[in-house]
């Protein structure tokens, strides 16, 4: 495949969005010009100065041979080969490597792992010098501004709700959404798109019902209380009665609304407001972390070169800059314009976390210091989903799918083993506990890990940080965990790193794995039912990985070994190769012939395909196992509410990443100027068929801009892969 420039061929899009399918921008022209962009700013979070990444981590833009290292990526792209994989493979596991690099004023002790930033209440470790020390590393990234709500420096000692003025459009969980998607088929809300499906079985035809958005029982987190409460200084019997009717499936929406704005009322008159957010009916954003909605705790963090394009152009949330340029009409002006905006410098990314409780060897089990004994994880094991075609499956697989955890040990020998581990899920309808009896017990050391101190929780997270890190603390061990407390740990569990080193964007991906599973027990071949095996995916399996000994033992030397001790990567550069180097064919994804949609574009031509590359603990919270990171990327656009007739019956009908004449997730149906799910407008299509011409008639509402009968394409790749959920907020 051969990849033309894309900076001049960028359609501008009214609605961009990344992940998920959720959006913030008004659809109406601005009344006035952007305010000027903000003054210059050198720190962007309660970490300390920005910090970039180090010259070592062969980022191109730091890179001792600028020129070589970006060439080594598009060739890779461009002129396609067995080996293409593996050389951005190894330009993946650098950078990943460099962004787990500790800040540079953390205190960090590199032979100990061990940090001092803030204090170090409530931590047991020592480092070298016998101090007391904090287990872990504070990775340069958490300096990095973030799609959070901005920050904005304190002068109390304290950090409390982040303040008034800095709120913005709250968007919900890829999890929420993803539940809403599938229920009711309708928005909860106008800022959040979600288009209706209907799919009765397990393998649904893609031409006739969606299948990027997962199907089934999605699980509902409900926000505990004690969350709320601890955080607003509450007492529980305060907030559990506006939360039963705020969960209250016979309530209307309306009385749902208004209980979620009485918590948000409640926590305001004690002091503590944008806690509680009615518009995501939910907890707000914070200044550190984003509300995923699930376990997991995110932060999406961007370079300042990211950053100042969002800010300097207007592109955050609540703007209509791209409807503006959009309806001048001039495809070709807005896409220079927007090209303008971007360079080789910006990256973004996603990094999740996971909450485990700390076990202090001074303190009594169950109780303060060590209320539970180990942490739990789901860890991904590839063999045990060998009976889910990749290629058509669209079952919701999340991690409370997975069926067992391993153990996450905080003290070691000092403290009682214990004879399980457990998940406990709770507050989570349609979802279990996990519990597994003799797990498989990793030390917190086997993961890229911090451990919190009682001045990092008050100094560095703000009350509704906090409040994120309760839920997610409740929801996996339950309220007699007391939410996370000081000595508690984070732990590393995925991360998503995007780059614009070259116009098409390099994808990289990690996530942990206890690495006792084997391409004995999923074949590398069995490429419709096998991912992210450990002795593939790994980063010292040199013939997939494309590092070296020597390069392995230099990264080692900068930031130890844990970052590929126990993770695993994979790539998204648009490589029509899997990772063993054989072509990605539709056969290899089917049980006898292909069907049609699998093998041909909708004007008759082949498809050519991508491999499976996603990360296990981000995408099926929303999407099937079988997707590409580039393809979603690239195709991502939506508006706010489907219409109720066209290619799809359930209403499905508007271009995003999935329409009926473009349905498999794995197709590369190109890039946006040559791509005909992107490059015709699908919007308001009258035909049932996928394989027949398109018949549009185009209707300005949702969102849609039209020419005549035919509609914008709404996609725009730069700003599918950069704003990540389009809500980065303007700064203070």
């Amino acid at each position: 495949m051969k990849i033309k420039n894309l900076l001049s061929r960028i359609s501008i899009v009214t609605l961009a969005v990344a992940l998920s399918s959720s959006c913030s921008n008004s659809d109406k022209a601005a009344e006035t010009p952007p305010e000027p962009a903000p003054k210059e700013q050198t720190t962007f979070s309660h970490f300390g100065p920005y910090q970039p990444l180090p010259t070592w981590s062969d980022w191109c833009p730091i890179n001792s041979d600028k020129a070589k290292c970006t060439s080594t990526l598009r060739n890779a792209v461009q002129d396609q080969s067995a080996k293409s994989r593996k050389t951005v493979r190894a330009h993946g596991w650098q950078l990943w490597a460099g962004i787990t690099a500790p800040l540079d004023n953390s205190g960090y002790d590199k032979k100990t792992n061990t940090s001092t930033m803030f204090g170090t209440q409530g931590c047991w470790a020592k480092n070298t010098s016998k101090q007391s020390a904090c287990s872990g590393v504070f990775p340069l990234w958490l300096s990095w501004p973030n799609t959070g709500l901005p920050y904005s420096p304190k002068t109390n000692t304290t950090l409390e709700a982040t303040n008034v003025d800095n709120v913005g459009p709250a968007v919900a969980g890829l999890i929420q959404i993803n539940r809403n998607f599938s229920e009711s088929g309708t928005p909860q809300s106008a800022s959040n798109t979600i288009l209706t499906t209907t799919a009765t079985t397990q393998d649904p035809d893609p031409t006739k019902v969606q299948t990027v958005n997962t199907l089934g029982p999605i699980p509902t987190y409900k926000v505990p209380a004690l969350a709320i409460a601890k955080q607003c200084k509450l007492p529980k019997s305060d907030v559990q009665p506006q939360l039963a009717v705020a969960y209250d499936p016979k309530t209307s929406d309306k009385d749902q609304l208004k209980a979620w704005t009485k918590l948000d009322t409640l926590c305001t008159q004690n002091g503590y407001p944008n806690i509680v957010c009615p518009s995501a009916s939910g907890i707000c954003d914070g200044t550190a972390f984003v509300n995923q909605g699930d376990v997991m705790i995110a932060t999406e963090s961007l370079t300042t070169q990211a950053w100042d394009a969002v800010q300097n152009n207007a592109l955050y949330a609540g703007t209509s800059t791209l409807a503006d340029l959009y309806a001048k009409g001039d495809e070709q002006v807005a896409a220079n314009k927007v090209a303008s905006w971007f360079n080789n410098e910006f990256i973004s990314t996603k990094h999740m976390f996971w909450p485990v409780k700390g076990c202090n060897p001074n303190a009594k089990q169950n109780e303060l210091g060590c209320r539970v004994r180990y942490g739990a994880l789901p860890p991904w094991v590839p063999k045990n989903f060998k009976d889910k075609n990749y290629a058509t499956n669209a079952d919701y697989l999340g991690y409370e799918k997975w069926g067992e955890v391993v153990a996450i040990d905080t003290c070691g020998k000092d403290c009682k083993k214990a004879s399980s581990a457990t998940l406990e899920l709770a507050h989570v309808e349609g979802a279990s506990a996990i519990t597994t009896q003799s797990p498989s017990v990793y030390k917190v050391k086997d993961f890229m890990h911090l451990q919190v101190s009682e001045e990092t929780l008050n100094n560095a997270f703000t009350a509704t940080d906090r409040a994120l890190l309760d839920q997610a603390t409740i929801w996996a061990y339950g309220d007699d965990s007391n939410g996370f407390e000081a000595g508690d740990f984070l732990v590393v569990v995925a991360m998503h790193v995007n780059t614009k080193e070259i116009d098409s964007w390099a994808f990289q991906s990690v996530w942990w794995s206890p690495m006792n599973d084997s391409s004995n027990d999923c074949p590398v071949k069995k490429y419709n039912h096998c991912f992210g095996q450990a002795d593939i995916y790994k980063a010292t399996e040199f013939k997939y990985s494309g590092l070296h000994r020597k390069l392995v033992r230099k990264l080692d030397k900068k930031v130890g070994a844990t970052w590929r001790n126990n993770y695993l990567l994979t790539d998204s550069y648009g490589i029509n190769y899997e990772i063993d180097g054989a072509p990605v064919i539709a056969s290899n994804y089917f049980t006898g012939t292909p069907p049609k949609w699998a093998t041909q574009r909708p004007d008759g031509d082949t498809i050519t395909m991508l491999p499976v590359s996603m990360n296990p603990y981000i995408e099926p919270v929303i999407h099937p196992l079988g997707t590409n990171c580039q393809n979603c990327h690239r195709r991502a656009g939506a508006v706010n509410a489907a219409p109720n007739q066209g290619e799809y019956a359930a209403g499905v009908g508007r271009a995003n990443y999935q329409n009926a004449q473009c349905p498999s997730l794995l197709a590369d149906y190109g890039l946006p100027d040559s791509d005909p799910c992107m490059l015709k407008p699908w919007a308001w299509n009258q035909n049932t068929k996928w394989d027949e011409k398109a018949n549009n008639n185009c209707q300005e509402k949702d969102g849609t801009l039209c020419s005549g009968k035919q509609a914008f394409p709404i996609v725009n790749t730069d700003q599918a892969w950069f704003v990540a959920d389009e809500h980065v907020q303007k700064a203070k």
